[in-house]
């Protein structure tokens, strides 16, 4: 192997200690970013459901089953509504 090569592959696996060698984020990052997604994943599933009019299926309490979206998870995804839907003054 040359020089270049070794200092390149050495480079690589000391490199920055938050990756894994190949730029992904390793260890409590790692972690977190993953727990961010399931959230964000439920809260989308949450509101598609409350769309639909369906069930989110999941296990509460250890009890599998189809319950009612819970609001508390997608109220932060709906844009509020305007507050004054009055139309003042319309040019034709």
């Amino acid at each position: 192997m040359t020089e270049a090569a070794t200092a390149n592959a050495a480079g690589q696996l000391g490199g920055d200690p938050s990756s894994n060698g190949n730029g992904l984020p390793s260890g409590d990052e790692f972690i977190a970013s993953v727990t961010r997604s399931l959230i964000r994943a439920a809260k989308q599933a949450h509101l598609i459901a409350y769309q639909t009019g369906t069930g989110v299926a999941y296990s509460r309490d250890g009890v599998f089953g189809v319950y009612k979206p819970d609001p508390a998870m997608y109220e932060d995804l709906i844009p509020p509504p305007f507050e004054d839907e009055r139309v003042l003054h319309v040019e034709s």
